[in-house]
């Protein structure tokens, strides 16, 4: 039988027709999935063997660039997916506030049920963002839901909007505007075969060795209370999220390219290699950001978890997805800068919040 090939965009065809019709994309301007065709692209052990990216660089450089439309569209999608998020989550509080110590189970109320639908919906919209732009520029999006959290619970909870909050959402405005004006503003559209070589590649597995042996040390500590224990749980969560992060971004492309009828990607191994590591790794993430919660308080676990969580999300896709490699170094200085004041801003929304909501409530 022979192997599956796909169509692939005009664009893409015809540059691999002006190539001389070699590597990833024959004279036809179909991608091969077959890895037979190219025996070096899977080697058994990351670095026994040549480097996987370094044997199909002339390939790589045939890849067609997403037009700045598609990061314009996955931004669009990361923000209104954490709005969304947040109004269903902010919903389901309302509901519980107004159920209070009543026989009435929650779950038989409408406007939870929206709230449910609403989250849902809203991280459809995460995931599908990842297909259209950067895991570098999704990833710290999810400070515009801080924001958002305060305004609902202003409206629908009547919690205080302080001034320390105002301040917090300029930053994290400012810091977003200069996420989007110095990030990778295009990205090579991925396919079966990159994807294959990015996950295979030697650093993608040194970068996996040392999240591996991180992770296998913090297990190891022993359970104890106590301050150190929240940065041992949101530190696995932190690289539990790198995992989920680089898997959902995979994913996405993945659908993505089959809607599009760019390639079946549903026909390789890969797409359901990524969808277990992501539903596995977000089920244990759940998991130990619960554990944290149950033993902080939400202004302790909801910066700190931030902070590592897009740290952690970011380098996945610097390591994976070699999304920096074409910024210059004053490029990427002002990315983190601007992560920065974004985090200075989480901050500011969301520390001594129930500290002082509580002396607000004790003083009359």
């Amino acid at each position: 039988m022979s192997a599956p090939v796909w169509h692939v965009g005009a664009s893409a065809a015809a540059a691999a027709a002006g190539a001389g019709g070699s590597g990833l994309y024959g004279s036809t301007g179909r991608i091969h999935t077959n890895t037979r065709d190219f025996p070096s692209l899977l080697p058994p052990i990351a670095g026994l063997f040549p480097g996987v990216m370094k044997d199909i660089e002339g390939e790589m450089d045939q890849l067609r660039l997403d037009p700045d439309e598609s990061i314009s569209l996955g931004l669009t999608m990361a923000l209104i997916g954490n709005l969304v998020t947040t109004l269903g989550l902010n919903v389901q509080r309302y509901v519980h506030t107004k159920q209070g110590d009543s026989d009435v189970p929650y779950t038989a109320s409408r406007i939870w049920w929206i709230g449910i639908a609403l989250m849902i919906l809203g991280e459809v919209g995460n995931f599908a963002a990842y297909g259209f732009a950067p895991a570098t520029l999704v990833a710290p999006m999810g400070a515009c839901s801080v924001i958002a959290n305060a305004v609902y619970s202003f409206f629908l909870l009547g919690e205080r909007f302080r001034r320390r909050d105002f301040l917090g959402t300029v930053l994290i405005v400012v810091g977003g505007v200069g996420l989007v004006y110095f990030c990778p503003h295009q990205e090579k559209q991925l396919g079966v075969a990159t994807l294959l070589a990015y996950v295979f590649s030697d650093i993608f597995f040194m970068y996996s060795g040392v999240l591996v042996l991180s992770l296998a040390s913090l297990l190891s500590i022993p359970r104890q209370k106590g301050k150190g224990l929240l940065m041992v749980d949101l530190s696995i969560c932190a690289i539990l999220g790198s995992w989920t992060v680089m898997s959902t971004k995979g994913l996405s492309v993945s659908v993505r390219m089959t809607l599009l009828r760019e390639e079946d990607a549903f026909a390789s191994w890969i797409t359901y290699g990524l969808l277990l590591v992501m539903v596995t790794t977000a089920i244990f993430q759940v998991r130990y950001l619960n554990r944290a919660m149950a033993n902080f308080g939400t202004t302790q676990v909801v910066p700190v978890y931030f902070v590592l969580f897009t740290l952690a999300s970011v380098m996945g896709g610097i390591v994976m997805y070699r999304e920096f490699e074409a910024m210059s170094s004053n490029a990427v200085v002002s990315f983190f800068s601007a992560i920065l004041l974004t985090f200075i801003g989480v901050y500011l929304l969301t520390s001594d919040r129930e500290a002082e909501d509580n002396s607000h409530l004790g003083g009359g």
